[in-house]
């Protein structure tokens, strides 16, 4: 990696984390997940607000609280403006391309690219940093199972 994507990679988790987005909780009948790593005591509550009939459900609004660190909050707040809006199947899709990334897979379908400018992009260099990886999959990991719980 490229020291300007090193410096990019950082400037973007730092904005993230000190300017989180869908930051709170979300009213009834939204439903809520939460998520902890005991190893190091990130915690992440997903709140999720999911619509439509089966077979047509949408994530029609995604938030979070948490506290924890930089990487796992950014994670959280990168997430929870990504799937917004996606069918729920789509969301899944997406979590699950994300935690392939994480856990080594070069490339995989429905990922955007280093090179698109999306954010998400910016976590992919915390899979260089083994211990670091449940951190940045925390968030998804806890969307996945709210997503699930919610039928």
């Amino acid at each position: 990696m490229s020291d300007n994507y090193r410096q990019v990679f950082g400037e973007i988790l730092a904005d993230h984390h000190e300017a989180p987005r869908n930051w709170g909780t979300l009213p009834a009948p939204a439903k809520s997940e939460h998520g902890y790593n005991p190893l190091c005591g990130d915690k992440v509550n997903v709140c999720t607000l999911v619509t439509g009939e089966e077979g047509s459900k949408k994530l029609e609004k995604c938030s979070f609280e948490g506290e924890g660190c930089s990487i796992c909050m950014a994670s959280a707040s990168i997430m929870a403006s990504m799937v917004e809006g996606l069918s729920k199947d789509q969301a899944l899709a997406l979590i699950e391309a994300f935690r392939q990334k994480m856990q080594g897979a070069e490339t995989v379908e429905g990922l955007p690219s280093e090179d698109s400018g999306e954010d998400i992009t910016a976590l992919y260099g915390v899979k260089r940093f083994p211990v670091r990886i449940k951190c940045a999959l925390l968030p998804w990991t806890t969307l996945k199972k709210g997503l699930e719980n919610a039928g």
